[in-house]
């Protein structure tokens, strides 16, 4: 959520980025105007309670009539007051809810992701004296992946590891993990579900955007988690972290859940696109400072990169615009991944910086110079399944062989996945 502040004092900016996000801006008229009843009920609300400490204090021994009826009369008052500012402040947030977090000026202005930016294109892609398959027609023919008989047992959009393939996908996430932990990173495996209200404080469910694009269980009032970021973010709410622990710096495990609404037919062959994924992601609390979280942002950003550079993979670093922005966030970077079976470059993950956004609503703050200020959140891929797939595309041989990137080797306990004979 915004700060009702940066509204009040400079709507023209909120407008500007709420054009530039293709966001209908009718509704800050309506917050404004909610606003301005909001101040003046508060300041109803106000003049009774002072009217009350006032009574109270002219107290010499014991009230009179007219001070007794006075107090009831002022308590009646208050009470239809306060619950008018109740309603009134409920709407405002109602509202408030849907305005995304400000763009950074850096942030190019676009409709959707055809037109995010190429900031850096690194390594070289694979050459091949052969055709290179798709990791679905690959990972069949090893026997390490399965669609189909998960699309019996689950339906579509799910699908196996299996035998090395398994020990492949595990070797990739730990090898990752024990990465970041061996850099500072606090290890974290979190909940696969959160309650509602945590979702909504993480600042995606309001976003009409997503709406429906997470598994529920309506009747337990669960939702189950789409990254770990909806685990771990809210691990510090209501808290007053000290400054000292800052950054604060966790790397997470998790399964991830998402439905995929809307994406019919948008990478169905393989597993590309799916309901169900593991993933290995770093969250960081920082100062509330645009330079400490935005150089912060750049760090875990080159550890993303650092990762494919082990593996050996090429990838593009994207700047992704405002319109591709989701609604906590401030700024985002892609990392797209070349799948030579694909003949093309596909998300593997992201890094984003979502300010003090989420810690509005998860009211997670840091004390500076006795003041409570809310702290600045972000999160970023450190690797999902996709770039298993990717390693099965980039390092496939012309007899259908995998060999397995150097790092993972320790983890793997195999340096090639190869045909059974």
């Amino acid at each position: 959520m915004i700060d009702i502040n940066l509204l009040r004092q400079q709507p023209d900016l909120v407008k500007r980025a709420l054009i530039n996000r293709q966001k209908d801006v009718s509704i800050l008229e309506k917050i404004l105007d909610q606003d301005k009843r909001y101040r003046e009920l508060l300041g109803e609300v106000e003049k009774i309670r002072a009217a009350q400490n006032q009574i109270s204090k002219s107290f010499s021994g014991k009230p009179s009539d007219e001070q007794i009826s006075t107090g009831k009369e002022l308590k009646t008052q208050l009470k239809d007051l306060e619950e008018k500012l109740n309603i009134v402040e409920i709407d405002l947030n109602t509202l408030l809810e849907e305005v995304p977090n400000l763009p950074a000026d850096d942030v190019p202005i676009g409709k959707d992701d055809s037109e995010n930016v190429v900031l850096k294109t690194v390594g070289e892609k694979p050459v091949f004296d052969f055709t290179p398959k798709h990791h679905l027609d690959l990972g069949e023919a090893l026997d390490i992946l399965d669609v189909k008989k998960a699309a019996e047992i689950s339906g579509s959009r799910f699908g196996y590891f299996k035998g090395q393939g398994a020990v492949l996908e595990m070797s990739l996430m730990f090898y990752a993990f024990k990465k970041l932990t061996a850099m500072g990173f606090i290890g974290m495996i979190p909940p696969a579900m959160i309650k509602s209200k945590t979702e909504w404080q993480c600042g995606y469910a309001s976003n009409k955007n997503l709406f429906g694009a997470y598994y529920s269980i309506p009747e337990d009032d669960l939702i189950f988690i789409s990254s770990s970021e909806h685990a771990v973010v809210p691990y510090h709410q209501n808290e007053i972290l000290n400054l000292s622990v800052l950054p604060l710096r966790y790397v997470n495990y998790s399964p991830c859940f998402r439905r995929e609404a809307g994406t019919y037919g948008k990478d169905m062959k393989g597993m590309l696109r799916v309901h169900f994924f593991n993933k290995v992601e770093m969250n960081v609390f920082t100062l509330p400072d645009l330079k400490v979280s935005d150089a912060m942002c750049l760090e875990m950003l080159s550890i993303e990169e650092e990762i494919l550079k082990d593996l050996g993979l090429s990838y593009q670093v994207m700047r992704n615009c405002t319109g591709d922005l989701p609604q906590p966030n401030r700024r985002m970077y892609d990392l797209n991944t070349w799948f030579p079976g694909l003949d093309e470059y596909k998300e593997t993950g992201s890094c984003s910086n979502c300010t003090d956004y989420q810690a509005r609503r998860l009211n997670t703050k840091v004390k500076i110079d006795g003041q409570n200020s809310f702290v600045h959140i972000l999160n970023s891929t450190v690797v999902t399944d996709r770039v298993l797939l990717a390693i099965l595309e980039n390092f496939q041989t012309k007899d259908g062989s995998i060999n397995i990137p150097e790092v993972l080797w320790p983890f793997t306990g195999f340096k090639v996945i190869s045909p059974k004979s």
